[in-house]
């Protein structure tokens, strides 16, 4: 599919990973939007730049528009009157990857409830514009269309709730069940930052891995050893949206019921952007109230880097454990910190 990226701001690093969220999709980035500007009612950018982008929308045939910045519902369809393609932003470019990655039924509706907390306002103001037109006046039935159709919308709503919060006292039971058998130990960390290759090298296993991201949406769990589990959970990344946070909630609750935490982080990026995942990983872990869990900062590829580069990341960290997930080396010493950490 022919996209553009727009972005209001100047961080190219945001830009970056939004644009490998979309060639995670597919999507054919034919140009990049740049606008460091104060940020407009109607359509975010200035309606100078909107013209720009509508001449080469019409010149190259693009066939979406995807915008780094979070859009509101208003700006989505506005920008979409002008452009005459589909917008999205980060949040529904994520849902998509989400999607595209979902397996399990939980999965799945995770995403739909996001999904449908996300576009209620947007679904209700197109619903607005069409009644508008197909029923002059705007009263009896057209009112009843809207009204009918977000009863339906909320309805499901709750379903999915209802059958999320199943799923979820069923993984607690899981949970109870294997902390009778021993201690519990997760891996967090920025998504495609290795965590899955960390677990089969410290388990043994071969779990399927991609250098893309977001593999990982239900919680994998191996065992280390006898007495020690390890679950991979779902990767984090900047501005994880809210509604994301809650449907998942039972997928990030792996981490939060942890013994110990292993913080998994890419050794072989530069300082800035690594200081920045590493902020972003320990915010994350305090938003779901896991930053008192005993943890452990892995310090992943540094096979990649030479030894005063891995010298300069041991001073960002506290006590790091360098690794290399993918040759296994250091994985005996991680071993040895993790019982350490659990105190066996």
């Amino acid at each position: 599919m022919k996209t553009v990226l727009v972005m209001l701001g100047d961080n190219i690093e945001n830009l970056n990973e939004t644009e490998l969220l979309g060639k995670t999709m597919g999507y054919d980035v034919l140009h990049r939007f740049i606008q460091n500007k104060t940020p407009r009612i109607k359509f975010l950018i200035g309606s100078g730049k909107v013209e720009e982008i509508k001449g080469f929308v019409k010149e190259k045939g693009v066939e979406l528009g995807v915008f780094e910045n979070l859009l509101t519902s208003s700006q989505i369809l506005a920008l979409e009157d002008e452009l005459k393609i589909p917008v999205m932003d980060r949040f529904d470019l994520i849902l998509n990857v989400f999607e595209k990655r979902a397996r399990s039924r939980e999965a799945k509706m995770q995403i739909e409830l996001a999904r449908l907390k996300r576009k209620k306002p947007y679904i209700k103001t197109v619903l607005g514009r069409r009644v508008k037109t197909e029923h002059p006046g705007y009263g009896g039935s057209g009112e009843f269309i809207i009204h009918s159709t977000m009863t339906e919308i909320n309805n499901r709503i709750r379903k999915i709730e209802t059958a999320l919060e199943k799923f979820e006292k069923r993984v607690d039971r899981q949970r109870e069940k294997r902390k009778e058998k021993g201690r519990i130990v997760s891996l967090a960390g920025y998504t495609n930052v290795g965590k899955t290759t960390l677990l089969n090298a410290l388990t043994g296993t071969e779990k399927d891995v991609k250098d893309e991201m977001f593999t990982t949406l239900r919680t994998k769990t191996s065992s280390i050893e006898k007495g020690i589990f390890l679950n991979d959970t779902i990767g984090f990344i900047r501005d994880l949206p809210h509604d994301l946070i809650y449907a998942f909630r039972a997928t990030l609750g792996d981490i939060k019921n942890s013994d110990l935490i292993l913080l998994v982080l890419d050794a072989s990026e530069e300082t800035e952007t690594f200081l920045e995942k590493k902020s972003i990983c320990e915010g994350m872990l305090e938003q779901i109230k896991a930053d008192t869990i005993p943890t452990l900062h892995i310090l992943n590829k540094v096979d990649k880097i030479d030894g005063d580069e891995i010298n300069n990341k041991k001073e960002l960290v506290d006590n790091p454990v360098e690794v290399s997930a993918l040759y296994r080396t250091g994985i005996n010493e991680l071993k040895r910190k993790i019982r350490q950490g659990l105190g066996t």
